[in-house]
C-alpha cells in the first residue's frame, strides 16, 4: 500500500502515450478485439458492454498510466504475429539441444555482430524493412524476432464531405492510416525439442522466401543450420496419421480434430475426401466415412498425406475452433485463426504426436 505522503505517481509521457495508442489501434485492427480484452481483465481495466465503451476505457487507461509500455510489450509477446500464418517446424535432435546454451547462443550473437539486438524491446519498433529486432534465450526458448511496418487504411466516414465547384458536385471519402507490424519470429523449445519458424508474409510472390532465407541466414549464425533442418518434420506423415486416427473407432471414439478435407496419394494416384462445410468434418457422412475406413491401419504405409484441413475442436486445452492447414509437399503449415501464443502452441504440441 503506497505511503499517505508518497508522491502520486508520474504522468506517463505524452509521445508514449501517442506511439502506444497508434500501436494498439494498429493491433487490434489485424487481431481483433478478443485478445487486448484478456489485457485489460487482467489489468482490473474496465471492459463496457459495446465497442464504444471498451475503446474509450482503453484510451483513458493508456492517458492515466494505468496500462504502459511494460504492459503492452508483454501483452504483444503472446498475441502479435501468432496465427494467421505460415509455420516450417523442426525436431531438436540431441546434438542440436547440447549446442542450443544461452551461454554459446550469447557468445554467438556477439560474434555475428548481433549483441545490439540481444534482449532488445520491440514495442515501439517499427522499421521500414524488415529488421531482426530482438534475440532472446530465456526459461528453455530461444527467441528471434524481425517486425516490418505494415500501415494500412481504414475508413473514417466521419472526415467525408462533398464540395460543389460550378455546376460539378465532388465528394470526398476519408481513410485514416493506422500502424501495423508484420513479424517472422523463429522459437526453439528445448525443453519440448521442437522449433518453428513463422512467416506471416503471404505464400504468393518472392516477399515470403526473402523472409525465410533472411531467418535462415541469422539463424545459421548462431546454431548448426543443417542439423536443425536435417530433422524438419514430414508433414506428408503428420497428414496421414492425423486423418487416420481421428476417425470414429480408429483409436478415437469421440475425435478431438475433425478433418474438414484430407487426401491421400498412393504412386501417382490420390483420394481427396472433403466435406461441403468448413466447421464439419467429411467423415460426419456416415457412407463417406465408411469408404475412408477401408484404409486399414496396416496399408496405412502404402500411402502419403499430401495435406488436408483439420479443425482443433474446443477442449481442456483450447476454448475456441480453431482450423489448420497442412501442406504435404513444401513442409508446411498454415494457422487460418489470429491466434495467441498458448493456442499456437498447443496445437503445435498436439501436431508433433502424429509424426
Amino acid at each position: 500500500m503506497n505511503s499517505p505522503n508518497a508522491p502520486p505517481p508520474a504522468a506517463p509521457d505524452p509521445r508514449e502515450v501517442a506511439d502506444l495508442k497508434r500501436l494498439a489501434a494498429g493491433i487490434i485492427r489485424a487481431q481483433g478485439n478478443r485478445f487486448i480484452k484478456e489485457l485489460l481483465r487482467a489489468k482490473g481495466i474496465r471492459i463496457g458492454v459495446n465497442k464504444q465503451d471498451f475503446e474509450r476505457h482503453l484510451k483513458q487507461a493508456i492517458e492515466s498510466g494505468q496500462l504502459g509500455l511494460g504492459d503492452a510489450d508483454k501483452w504483444l509477446k503472446s498475441v502479435e504475429g501468432w496465427g494467421n500464418q505460415h509455420v516450417y517446424l523442426y525436431n531438436i535432435s540431441p546434438k542440436l539441444r547440447r549446442d542450443l546454451t544461452p551461454r554459446k547462443i550469447r557468445q554467438r550473437a556477439r560474434q555475428a555482430g548481433l549483441d545490439g539486438v540481444w534482449d532488445g524491446s520491440t514495442v515501439l519498433a517499427f522499421p521500414d524493412e524488415p529488421e531482426l529486432t530482438s534475440i532472446s534465450f530465456t526459461d528453455s526458448v530461444l527467441r528471434l524476432i524481425w517486425h516490418e511496418s505494415a500501415p494500412g487504411w481504414v475508413q473514417f466516414p466521419d472526415k467525408n464531405y462533398t464540395e460543389e465547384e460550378g455546376l460539378d458536385t465532388f465528394e470526398y471519402r476519408a481513410w485514416r492510416k493506422i500502424e501495423r507490424r508484420a513479424v517472422t519470429r523463429f522459437e526453439a523449445h528445448v525443453d519440448k525439442g521442437l522449433a518453428g519458424l513463422f512467416i506471416t508474409k503471404a505464400i504468393q510472390g518472392d516477399e515470403h522466401q526473402k523472409a525465410v532465407a533472411e531467418a535462415r541466414r541469422v539463424i545459421g549464425s548462431l546454431i548448426d543450420l543443417r542439423e536443425l533442418e536435417r530433422r524438419q518434420w514430414n508433414i506428408s506423415l503428420v497428414s496421414r496419421n492425423l486423418d487416420q486416427q481421428n476417425i470414429p473407432g480408429n483409436n478415437a471414439p469421440s475425435p478431438e480434430i475433425k478433418a474438414q478435407k484430407s487426401r491421400l496419394a498412393s504412386g501417382g494416384a490420390y483420394v481427396e475426401f472433403a466435406a461441403a462445410a468448413r466447421d464439419k468434418a467429411y467423415w460426419e457422412e456416415p457412407a463417406i466415412q465408411d469408404v475412408r475406413k477401408a484404409v486399414r491401419a496396416q496399408q496405412l504405409p502404402a500411402f502419403q498425406g499430401r495435406g488436408g484441413v483439420f479443425v482443433f475442436q474446443p477442449g481442456t486445452t483450447l476454448d475456441r475452433s480453431l482450423r489448420v492447414q497442412l501442406y504435404g509437399k513444401d513442409n508446411r503449415v498454415r494457422l487460418w485463426a489470429q491466434m495467441d501464443v498458448g493456442e499456437v502452441w498447443t496445437i503445435l504440441a498436439k501436431l508433433s504426436t502424429y509424426q
